[in-house]
């Protein structure tokens, strides 16, 4: 994940009864909404910039870091009344940079409370009116709204000056709107995007039709032969190495990323680091290609590839020209919401879903539950280190100790000698027992990664510079770098929710030169071949698979 470059935002988030029982003119003063835990924080948005720059805030965040610093410095002082009302004065005016009260979150108990609501109330003297809802938010009942004096501006730079006659299903579009609350970082701009068609492929393969519409067990039909159409790019695209370390830099990594999920209007998806104009120079022996508007385009002019997928809306508009000059004038900015990690992990916990399809034996059992016996036997001999490691993680070194909270595992890292104190050996004991417990439900420690997933880059450039479609990696195939390093041939990957055996992907692993050639900035992602089913056994794939060793 990218490191955070922002403060923290604060905004009201307040159940509707509270507004019903106010008669929807409700006076809340932060300190009470405080406590009463009606505050919570948000990162950075593309709203909240918007709300930043309407309201002529400065760097606000570059204000906070330095309240922040000035805070810390008094505490290392004596404790008297004058630094005690120095630290309160402080946290006030850090208050009124952080706090955000143009944007509220209301959770809806009643639905008769959500109609009352988008008729508008007031908070405060402050008159609030329906923005949008958030994927994740409508889930839990839950809406935006936003201060009155700010919600024509808003919608109609979120609308981007798109062409609102063509018709889109309401569901879709509020998804798309919804884009503009996702936390993200800004960057700069690239130079030069290009939009092309998604890479689509078309082969023959076995399948498993699942159907859940009827009560009770999903009815499972294996079908022989189906012809698939698999849009290989679905979700991502490609940029330039020099893009990808800019944008480290910019995210303040000590790494180029191997990919990065990025937000503009309309836009989201990953962006993996592929090196397309060498792909031009040396296999499709041209620099031109068509945007998704049919216009002709050169390579060596843009840093980014976005396909069709992730510019949600790009056919409301008639060229790039007019899409990029609208989002210029409403003031979008690129943004970052997660980052390739600069290392793979060697372990990872399973669930009961990936182990519950198989049909194991005694023998197969104790392996699967060695490693994970062995870590709490390792904990339980009272090693220090591993507890510290069990606790933190690999991650944790002298850059970042300080950043831990102070506790008794912190203590240790002070003083070893503290696990013969009964309090902490008591700690221990509790810890190990729910370990234990995590344990025979299906937590099982075994040799595996989390990774962001792609498709097969030299497939899209291939369909981009409209070459035939073969990609490296072929039916049955995905490349690794952590696993290809590592010589193992074969992994199983999974990604819950999970409800067959055949959600349990088995790969094998493209070690080529060719592969390591053209993948070698994709360091921490795992990508999938374009001629198999993986994409639908993985359930599409929207979150990234766990790769096991066989």
């Amino acid at each position: 994940m990218p490191k955070a470059t922002t403060c923290q935002r604060f905004v009201y988030k307040i159940k509707s009864s509270r507004l019903r029982k106010a008669k929807w003119n409700l006076t809340l003063p932060l300190p009470e909404a405080r406590r009463n835990e009606e505050i919570i924080s948000l990162a950075d948005s593309q709203i909240l910039r918007w709300l930043d720059e309407l309201n002529k805030v400065g760097d606000a965040d570059a204000k906070a870091r330095e309240i922040k610093a000035k805070i810390k410095a008094i505490r290392k002082g004596p404790t008297n009344a004058n630094n005690r009302r120095k630290i309160r004065s402080l946290y006030a005016e850090l208050d009124r940079i952080q706090f955000k009260p143009d944007y509220v979150e209301v959770v809806f108990e009643k639905d008769k409370d959500f109609w009352r609501a988008c008729k508008g109330f007031k908070i405060n003297g402050v008159k609030y009116q329906r923005l949008l809802g958030t994927n994740g938010g409508v889930k839990q009942r839950t809406i935006v709204f936003l201060a009155e004096r700010h919600i024509e501006e808003i919608r109609r730079r979120i609308n981007n000056g798109r062409d609102e006659n063509k018709e889109l299903v309401p569901a879709k579009l509020e998804a798309y709107r919804a884009l503009t609350c996702s936390a993200s970082i800004p960057v700069s701009t690239p130079n030069g995007v290009i939009v092309v068609n998604d890479c689509e492929t078309k082969f023959r393969a076995d399948v498993v039709y699942v159907d859940d519409s009827n009560d009770g067990e999903p009815l499972v039909t294996p079908a022989k032969d189906q012809e698939i159409t698999l849009d290989e790019s679905d979700g991502y695209g490609i940029m330039l190495p020099s893009l990808a370390a800019r944008w480290g830099r910019e995210l303040g990594l000590d790494y180029m990323p191997s990919g990065v999920n990025t937000r503009f209007a309309w836009e989201k998806g990953m962006v993996f680091t592929f090196d397309f104009l060498e792909f031009a120079e040396k296999v499709a022996g041209k620099y031109i290609v068509k945007d998704a508007w049919g216009v002709d385009r050169d390579v060596r002019e843009a840093e980014l590839i976005l396909t069709t997928s992730m510019l949600k809306l790009y056919d409301s508009y008639p060229s790039w020209e007019a899409y990029y000059e609208n989002c210029v004038r409403n003031k979008y900015t690129f943004g970052i919401t997660k980052a390739c990690p600069k290392e793979l992990e060697s372990a990872r916990d399973l669930n009961y879903q990936f182990i519950q399809p198989y049909t194991l034996s005694e023998e197969d059992i104790d392996v699967l539950i060695k490693p994970t016996m062995d870590e709490i036997s390792d904990i339980i001999e009272e090693d220090w280190r591993k507890t510290i490691l069990y606790l933190h993680g690999v991650n944790l070194n002298e850059n970042n100790v300080e950043s831990i909270t102070d506790d008794w595992a912190k203590a240790i890292m002070i003083e070893p000698g503290l696990m013969n104190d009964s309090y902490v050996q008591s700690k221990v004991y509790h810890m190990i027992r729910n370990r234990i417990n995590e344990a025979k439900i299906g937590v099982l420690k075994v040799h595996g990664n989390y990774s962001i997933v792609c498709g097969d880059p030299y497939s899209l450039c291939q369909s981009i510079f409209c070459l035939p479609v073969t990609g490296i990696l072929k039916s049955g195939e995905v490349y690794n770098k952590y696993w290809s390093d590592r010589h193992v041939s074969d992994v199983i990957c999974y990604r819950a929710p999970m409800s067959i055996l055949e959600n349990c992907v088995h790969k094998r692993i493209n070690d080529s030169e060719d592969a390591d050639h053209w993948y070698r900035y994709m360091t921490t992602c795992t990508l999938f071949n374009s001629w198999d089913t993986s994409a639908n056994a993985l359930n599409g794939m929207d979150e990234p698979p766990r790769p096991c060793r066989q």
